[in-house]
C-alpha cells in the first residue's frame, strides 16, 4: 500500500512498533512540526490499513484505528517495503494485554490478564511470501512470549491455518467469548499472562440466581478442602469410678 507522502523517514527499520503516541519507537524529530506531521501520517497509515483488514475479515467496523490506539495501552507492528518512490506498508499486527474470563482445561472459568492478538493483516499482493510469519516472529521476539501463550481475538480461518501450519497449534480450548486459546495457554510459566487464581463458582442456590456467580480464590478452595477432609472427632466418654470417697460403694443413680 503506497501513500501520498514519503514513508521512508518514518520507517528506519523494516518493522516498526507504534504505541499510543502514534510515533515509531525510537523516532526522533528535529522540531515539533516534524513530530506532528509524523503523527498525522502514522494515523493515516493505521486507519487505511485497519480498514483493509476489516474488509478482508468481513467486519463492518475496523478493529484498528488511530483513535483506538491512542486511547489504549496496545501497540501495533507495521511492516514496510522500501522502493524508489514513497515505499509500501504491507502488513499490520496489533497486540496488547486484556483482562479475560476464559475456560481452562477442566471447564472452570479463570480470570486472566493475557497477551492478545487483536488484528493481523498482510496485503493480498504480499501474502504467501513468508511476510506474515516474519512479522509474527518479530512480534514474538519483541514481546518475549510463546505462540501458545496468546489469546486470539476473532481469528479468521486464514489465521487459524497460519497458526496451525507454522506453530503446530491444533487443540483449542472451547470458550464462551470470541477469543481462541490453545492447550498450553495455562501450563506455560513464561507466557506473560497474569492468572490471579479467581475461579467462577456457580451453584443452584437462590443467591446465585439473585446476585450471579461468585468468585473463589485458590486459598479459599484450599481452606474449604482442608475443612472438608478433617475427620469428625467424637467427644471422649467420661466414666465415673464404681466407688466414692474413702472407697465406699457409690449409690446407684436415682435417674437411671
Amino acid at each position: 500500500m503506497e501513500f501520498r507522502f514519503n514513508c521512508h523517514p518514518l520507517f528506519r527499520q523494516r518493522i516498526v512498533r507504534i504505541n499510543n503516541s502514534l510515533l515509531p519507537t525510537g523516532f526522533t524529530a528535529p522540531c515539533r512540526r516534524t513530530a506532528l506531521d509524523a503523527t498525522a501520517q502514522i494515523s493515516e497509515i493505521i486507519n487505511f490499513i485497519g480498514q483493509l483488514s476489516a474488509q478482508a475479515q468481513g467486519l463492518s467496523n475496523p478493529v484498528t484505528t488511530s483513535q483506538k490506539l491512542r486511547n489504549s495501552d496496545h501497540h501495533i507492528y507495521l511492516m514496510f517495503e522500501p522502493n524508489e518512490k514513497h515505499g509500501l506498508v504491507v502488513g499490520i499486527l496489533k497486540v496488547g494485554h486484556k483482562s479475560l474470563y476464559v475456560f481452562d482445561q477442566n471447564g472452570e472459568t479463570v480470570n486472566v490478564t493475557a497477551p492478545c492478538v487483536l488484528d493481523f493483516y498482510v496485503h493480498e499482493s504480499r501474502q504467501r511470501g513468508g511476510l506474515g510469519r516474519e512479522l509474527f516472529e518479530h512480534m514474538l521476539n519483541e514481546e518475549k512470549i510463546q505462540p501458545q501463550s496468546l489469546a486470539i481475538d476473532r481469528p479468521s480461518e486464514k489465521l487459524l491455518g497460519f497458526l496451525q501450519k507454522h506453530y503446530g497449534l491444533y487443540n483449542k480450548i472451547p470458550q464462551m467469548n470470541n477469543f481462541v486459546v490453545y492447550e498450553g495457554f495455562f501450563s506455560s510459566k513464561q507466557n506473560g499472562s497474569d492468572i490471579d487464581g479467581r475461579r467462577m463458582h456457580i451453584t443452584a442456590s437462590p443467591n446465585t440466581n439473585l446476585f450471579g456467580p461468585t468468585f473463589t480464590t485458590v486459598e479459599d478452595r484450599r481452606r474449604s478442602n482442608s475443612q472438608t477432609r478433617q475427620p469428625t472427632v467424637s467427644p471422649p466418654l467420661v466414666q465415673q469410678p464404681p466407688v466414692g470417697r474413702y472407697a465406699a460403694k457409690r449409690p446407684s443413680c436415682s435417674m437411671a
